[in-house]
Order: C-alpha cells, then sequence, then structure tokens
C-alpha cells in the first residue's frame, strides 16, 4: 500500500521524536518498578520497537502479548496486537492484553503511573548506548530466566563487531530528521549515542562528537563549518527514487557534492537492538558509497 506522502513525512518526524525521546539521556532515571520473578512473565507488553527485538531475540517471543507502534522486527513481533505508543498508550488495550509486566526503555511516566495503578509489574531500561545495550540484553536474559541465550546473544554480537573492517576513519555528519526541501530541522547524534558509536565501529567520525547534548539541533551555519566529508542522512521511512533526488538536492545548496551524500532508510539504525552489528554493517557500506 502506498502511504500518502504527508502522511509519510508525519510517520517520520514522530519516529524521529522516538529516537530523540526514548534513547536520551531522560532513560537514565533507572526506574526498574518491582522485582519480577522469571516464572511471572507470562503475558508481556513489550512497549519499544527495540526491546521486543531484544525479547524476541532471546527466544521469548510466545510470552509477548503487545508490543508499541513501529514495532516491525521481526515479523512475528509486527504482528501482535499493538498498544499505541509508550509515552500515549491506549489503557483499554493494554488492560484488555492481562499482561504481568510491562517493559519499555527510557522514561515513559504515563505507561508507568498507569502499570502501577493498575498493579501490573513494570521495567524500563535506558538504551542511550551499546554498553546500556549489552546490560539490557543481560537483564532482560535474567529475569526471563534465560541468562544462557543472553550469554549466546551477546556473544555473537560482538563476534559479528570484529567481522567489520577496519579503515581510516572518515569524518561524517549524521543528519536525522531531514525532510526533503527543509534543512532547518536538522539534528544528529551526539556523543556516547548509540547512533555515534555503531557510525565509529563502521570507520566513521562523528563531526559533531564534541557536543554537549544527546541528540542536539544543528545549523546550516555550524554544519558547513565542520565541514564533514562525508554527509549520512538516515531516514526513518524507506526513501524512492524521487524522494532521494530531493534529499540530494537540499546538500548540494550547502555545498556538498552528491558523491559525499549518502542517504540510508534502513530503520534498524534507528533502533538500538540485537542488529547492531547489521546496522554497523549497513553505514560501512554507506560510507564506501555502496
Amino acid at each position: 500500500m502506498r502511504i500518502p506522502q504527508g502522511t509519510r513525512v508525519h510517520r517520520g518526524l514522530i519516529a524521529v521524536a522516538w529516537l530523540a525521546l526514548a534513547l536520551a539521556g531522560c532513560g537514565r532515571s533507572g526506574t526498574d518498578g518491582a522485582p519480577v520473578a522469571p516464572p511471572a512473565l507470562r503475558r508481556v507488553v513489550c512497549a519499544s520497537p527495540a526491546v521486543a527485538e531484544i525479547v524476541f531475540a532471546l527466544g521469548c517471543g510466545d510470552r509477548v502479548v503487545g508490543v508499541s507502534e513501529f514495532t516491525d522486527w521481526p515479523p512475528e513481533a509486527a504482528a501482535r496486537p499493538t498498544i499505541g505508543s509508550a509515552f500515549a498508550p491506549n489503557r483499554e488495550r493494554v488492560l484488555a492484553l492481562a499482561p504481568d509486566v510491562v517493559l519499555t526503555q527510557g522514561q515513559s511516566v504515563a505507561l508507568e503511573t498507569f502499570a502501577r495503578t493498575q498493579g501490573i509489574g513494570f521495567r524500563t531500561v535506558p538504551l542511550d548506548t551499546l554498553a546500556d545495550l549489552r546490560a539490557a540484553i543481560a537483564a532482560f536474559a535474567e529475569i526471563f530466566g534465560v541468562p544462557d541465550r543472553g550469554r549466546e546473544l551477546l556473544e555473537q554480537m560482538e563476534a559479528d563487531f570484529a567481522e567489520l573492517p577496519a579503515r581510516e576513519p572518515i569524518s561524517v555528519f549524521i543528519a536525522l530528521g531531514h525532510a526533503p526541501g527543509d534543512l532547518a530541522g536538522l539534528m544528529t547524534a551526539g556523543p556516547g549515542t548509540f547512533l555515534s558509536e555503531i557510525v565509529a565501529l563502521a570507520g566513521g567520525r562523528n563531526v559533531f562528537a564534541d557536543v554537549a547534548t544527546l541528540w542536539p539541533k544543528i545549523s546550516q551555519e555550524s554544519l558547513v563549518r565542520r565541514q564533514p566529508a562525508l554527509v549520512l542522512d538516515v531516514q526513518s521511512m524507506p526513501a524512492d527514487d524521487a524522494r532521494r533526488a530531493a534529499l540530494a538536492a537540499d546538500w548540494e545548496k550547502l555545498g556538498f557534492r552528491a558523491d559525499q551524500v549518502r542517504i540510508v532508510d534502513e530503520d534498524v539504525l534507528l533502533k538500538p537492538g540485537p542488529r547492531a552489528a547489521q546496522a554497523a554493517a549497513r553505514v560501512a557500506t554507506a560510507l564506501d558509497g555502496e
């Protein structure tokens, strides 16, 4: 089904907003909720696409009865009933699913308050960095009672990272939130973020790795002054030829040649989950111009 352009832009902005809010430092609150014994986890709601990926990768997808919007991997997770977003959950749907626990990332005040009021277990983890991702995989493996599977998943992820080719670092601007014809609302990934770390593993050097915030807004002037060798334009939705041409034209107005622009539209780059090494591999191929 072809999504109308206006709807596509709206969904893209929501996805970028999810990234900024769910991955940002607000997740550092570390609210774990009441301890939940593994045998109690029979009906689970994953209120984050990344959390859903982790739970399914741990082999516990059969316990997931609901997911949040934008959950699209694996396909079995995408087929589960949705509860809306963690920031504005559909309370009736959550209650109808009768979960033992709600798992999410970052700070989700509305969902946490609702879950506690209804006597539903709640746990949230930060997913700002690769270290957070490793810790989340280990933590969920423990509470689901599958620690061995958690270790296997972590070992495989590290092995996949080790397979990434070594290269001389190339300066990169990581562009987020770019819609065709609009360079006014650009965001980027600051230091210590999952996306910045992925780019570094792929052989890129984030030109905004020295800023003070995790997901800063960037002016055109400051970008031009940094003179990155490449622009990595991360899109949150599939980009057809017409959209790609329009995106590239915007960068040309700032003085970037067509061969300096890399448009990547795989949303795995925006989800800190078990496919992190695949995301890094995709960035590596993009930096090579493929």
